[in-house]
């Protein structure tokens, strides 16, 4: 198929590849306790997705925590270009 044979009005729903989050989810955490990833994204349609995978409920919530200060901090516009380094440091 040649682009003059695409119709931009009738493209295929596109969904992210599983093998894609897979390599995603395996590319995070240390053991496999502490796995997990949230990604937001625009789909085709121009609305925002979200897609989480995590290896426990626990990790999941921690992810929504960084993403909450995350969001707090872009919405005051105090943005760290290094956050989030201190997130999941442990204590000395």
């Amino acid at each position: 198929m040649n682009d003059d044979e695409i119709d931009p009005e009738n493209l295929e729903k596109f969904n992210l590849p599983e093998n894609l989050l897979t390599q995603i989810f395996e590319c995070t955490g240390k053991t496999d306790g502490d796995s997990g990833f949230i990604l937001a994204y625009v789909n085709q349609e121009g609305v925002p997705s979200i897609i989480t995978k995590a290896n426990s409920g626990i990790i999941e919530m921690g992810l929504r925590k960084a993403l909450e200060q995350y969001l707090d901090q872009a919405d005051s516009h105090d943005l760290k270009l290094d956050f989030p380094s201190d997130l999941g440091e442990e204590e000395e």
